[in-house]
Order: structure tokens, then sequence, then C-alpha cells
């Protein structure tokens, strides 16, 4: 073979490694987490997220905290869903609704929420029957403890209709929108 020919083979050899090399060290500082870009398509997470807003969100979720916002399948006799959340409690935390105020542990918590029909906080789809006072209810293990963030939408699926949502169904968190707004 001709010198150049080597060369050129050389060098795309070396320029293959680089690529591995690269390519691996961006995969270990991720580790297997990719991004998504979600749609909020009602108003169930307002005032934290718009109806029509896009979003950002990573997948698996890593460690979660309360207050992380959430996508979790939901499956019901229309299929399966994908639904934004707020994480409200986590396992073995005693979580309740004291007229209109979150307690997570007995301590309030400083989450938005909007009201938008204040005489829909009696529902008799919500376990126990009522949006505005409920619990206290001990969040089992490997399970988490959803809420939207417009707490009066009856039939949203959160866990005061849905129960508590395994661990497993949570497939993402929300991180930011796609103007660069923070999530929390």
């Amino acid at each position: 073979m001709a010198r150049s020919t080597l060369r050129r083979i050389r060098i795309a050899v070396w320029a293959a490694i680089a690529a591995v090399v690269v390519v691996g060290g961006w995969a270990t500082r991720l580790g297997t987490r990719w991004p998504s870009v979600y749609y909020m398509t009602g108003p169930s997470m307002e005032p934290t997220l718009a109806a029509q807003e896009y979003f950002f969100t990573w997948s698996p979720p890593g460690t979660l905290q309360r207050g992380h916002l959430v996508i979790f399948r939901y499956v019901d006799e229309d299929g399966e869903f994908h639904v934004l959340r707020r994480l409200a409690g986590l396992p073995g935390d005693t979580v309740e609704m004291q007229a209109g105020q979150m307690l997570v542990n007995g301590e309030r918590q400083p989450w938005p929420f909007l009201v938008l029909n204040p005489s829909a906080w009696r529902s008799t789809f919500a376990i126990g029957g009522n949006l505005f006072t409920w619990g206290p209810w001990v969040v089992p293990p490997d399970s988490v403890l959803l809420l939207s963030d417009t707490r009066d939408m009856v039939g949203w699926p959160d866990s005061r209709f849905v129960g508590f949502v395994p661990r497993e169904a949570i497939l993402a968190r929300a991180t930011r929108t796609v103007t660069g707004r923070r999530l929390h």
C-alpha cells in the first residue's frame, strides 16, 4: 500500500477511536438519561404550566424529591396516557389537605395551586369525597402521591382520584419550559 493510503487509514482509525471516547464520555456523564419535549394539553398544572405550553423532561427521572414535576404512565379504559403531576408525597410520608392547605409530615407546603371552581371541592369522584380537606394518608413503600396544581379539577388523574401511583409508573421529570423557565 502507498504511504498516503496507510496514513488515511491511520487517521480514520484514530478519528473513530476519538469519536468512541467522546460519545462514551458523554453517555457516561449522562448515564442512560435522555431529554424529551412534552406539550401541556390542558389547565391541570396551572399556574405552573399553562395549557399549550411546551416543556423539557429527563428520562429516567433519577432521584425524586417532593415538589418535582413528573410524567407518569396512566392507563384507563380509554388507553394509556403520559400525565404531568406534582410529586406531593414519597414513601412513608403522611400527606393531607386541610382547608385547601397541603401538609406533608405536618409541614405546610409552598407549592403553587389554582382554584377555578370552589363549588367543585366536594366530589363524589374523589377518594374521601372532598377535594378541600382529606387525609391524612400514609404513602406506601414503592409508591408516590401525585397532585395536579389546579386542585379543583374533578376527574383529572391524580392521587385524589386514582390513589397512590407506583414508583415504576414515573417515566420522567420535568425540568424547564422551552422558553427556559425552570420548573421545580
